[in-house]
C-alpha cells in the first residue's frame, strides 16, 4: 500500500458547546471529504464505561463524521484491528509516523474487507 500526502493534515472542533464550531467543524468534514475523494470514513470503537472509556468530546466527533453528506462511517473493533495486523498486514509504510499506525490499520482493513 502506498501513502499519500494530503493537504490537509488536521481538522479542530475549538469547543464542543457552540453550535457554531459544530457546524463548522462539520462543514470542514465535508469539504475534506469532498477534497480528497473520501466515501467511508472508519472509527476504531472504544468502550463507552471504563478505564478505557472514550470522552464526550470525541464521541460527539464521531457524531458529527457520520452525519457528512455522501459518506458512510464503519467501525471496526480494536480486537478485529489486532487479528487483521497480525495476521494479514504485511507492514506499514516507511516513514508513516507512530500517531497515524491506528488510522493507517482502520483503512488498510476496511480496503482489505471491503
Amino acid at each position: 500500500m502506498e501513502l499519500l500526502r494530503i493537504k490537509t493534515t488536521r481538522i479542530e472542533l475549538k469547543d464542543d458547546t457552540s453550535e457554531e464550531d459544530l457546524r463548522s467543524f462539520l462543514a470542514a468534514l465535508q469539504e475534506f471529504s469532498q477534497e480528497n475523494t473520501i466515501g467511508t470514513f472508519v472509527i476504531k470503537t472504544r468502550a463507552k464505561k471504563g478505564r478505557m472509556a472514550g470522552g464526550a468530546v470525541s464521541f460527539k466527533i464521531e457524531t458529527l463524521i457520520q452525519l457528512v453528506d455522501g459518506c458512510t462511517t464503519r467501525f471496526v473493533s480494536p480486537v478485529a484491528l489486532s487479528n487483521f495486523a497480525k495476521k494479514e498486514l504485511e507492514g506499514y509504510p516507511e516513514k508513516l509516523p507512530v500517531y497515524l499506525k491506528n488510522a493507517f490499520l482502520c483503512g488498510a482493513y476496511t480496503l482489505a474487507k471491503g
